[in-house]
């Protein structure tokens, strides 16, 4: 007889706990077979779905297995303490609660089955709490129940409104931002950037990357010392300053470095939750694997919340504010943000510009001093 993949089947198992588990894999009327019989459908189910004793990890599991890992949650199992994580979905509509969601696929991942998803209403990026159970027979973690979705609990309906279906407000709050950088001033002084816009930083080039990687490490830390809500970042590894910088603030749940493109548009998904929940979101990109053009179009402010975008990009992108470089100059007849007129009131949006216009191109820290001496003027 083939070797199973655990000591649940086979001779000198106990025949109760093995139609326990022939249920939860999908053996048909285990308890009308005797031993023998049990131990051959056994062996040929596990065949057939593909079971082996390596498999630990809900990602090493075909999608007919999944179910099977479903079926087992009303089999033996240890129960373990409530967790969370955040929801991220397979094709077939189940998924997994990932505890860390950019890091290497860990075992300790839960796999959240499909019938919970449908009844909650759970989507990508939810931040979800339940019970986990580990199925005896094969160590995989399986959520055995649901008890909040989002910091809502769910034992009361679910009231919130869908991000497409949020309606946009003009934006009239200013984005608080910190940090001793050049482009944190211009953002913050120059531009009056308001909450729910986007802002692309063009003009990137390899030739300047790493001056870019610092000052969108410098921007993330200041957002997260003084942002009112939750910093999103999505980042390539750079130099050892970047590192620093970016290691000092950094939260991996937030935070994809060297992530994928799927990883990018999960991280987008949970920036629309949080928009959901009533939580102002704002995201720092400085990754050129990344297509910006999603969280560009997806920046807008809410009548209680708000999702805010900050972009380096090597390109010119449609913005609310742009702030454009050509190579360690800024175009000045090119920097501005429309919306500062909202922000900040129509006087100050006009002399702000009375004053850009008569400042050439220029580096950063050059703007910066001519623009507090002929504003003070």
């Amino acid at each position: 007889m083939a070797k199973t993949k655990t000591d649940v089947s086979g001779k000198g198992s106990n025949i109760i706990a093995e139609r326990e588990y022939a249920k939860s894999i999908g053996v048909k009327s285990p308890t009308v077979l005797n031993k023998e019989q049990l131990d051959e459908a056994v062996r040929r189910r596990e065949l057939e779905i593909g079971i082996t004793q390596k498999k630990h990890s809900v990602y090493e599991f075909s999608p007919e297995e999944r179910i099977a890992l479903a079926h087992g949650l009303k089999g033996r199992m240890r129960l373990l303490k409530m967790v969370s994580g955040y929801f991220r979905s397979f094709p077939e509509g189940d998924g997994v609660l990932r505890r860390d969601p950019f890091c290497e696929l860990p075992e300790s991942d839960v796999y959240v089955p499909a019938d919970f998803v449908s009844e909650y209403g759970i989507k990508n990026g939810d931040r979800v709490i339940g019970n986990v159970g580990v199925l005896y027979y094969n160590k995989a973690r399986v959520l055995k129940n649901v008890r909040y979705v989002n910091e809502e609990p769910t034992t009361r309906p679910s009231v919130r409104v869908p991000f497409e279906e949020l309606s946009a407000d003009r934006v009239s709050e200013r984005v608080a931002l910190r940090g001793n950088h050049a482009l944190v001033s211009i953002i913050d002084n120059i531009l009056s950037f308001g909450m729910g816009e986007s802002l692309a930083v063009t003009g990137v080039s390899r030739e300047s990357a790493a001056y870019f990687e610092n000052a969108a490490a410098e921007i993330f830390k200041g957002l997260c010392m003084a942002f009112d809500g939750t910093v999103f970042g999505i980042f390539e590894n750079g130099g050892s300053d970047f590192k620093k910088l970016l290691m000092s603030v950094i939260n991996p749940e937030t935070t994809a470095v060297n992530g994928t493109k799927d990883d990018h548009a999960f991280l987008l998904e949970m920036m629309k939750r949080t928009v959901e929940r009533g939580e102002n979101a704002v995201v720092v990109i400085c990754s050129e694997s990344c297509d910006i053009k999603p969280f560009m179009e997806a920046a807008k402010a809410y009548s209680s919340a708000s999702l805010t975008v900050i972009a380096f990009t090597s390109v010119s992108v449609a913005a609310d504010a742009v702030i454009p470089f050509n190579g360690m100059n800024v175009v000045t007849s090119e920097l501005g943000n429309v919306s500062s007129v909202y922000v900040c009131g129509a006087e100050r949006h006009k002399k702000v510009y009375r004053a850009l216009s008569r400042i050439p191109e220029c580096t950063p820290d050059e703007l910066t001093e001519l623009f507090t001496e002929y504003v003070n003027e």
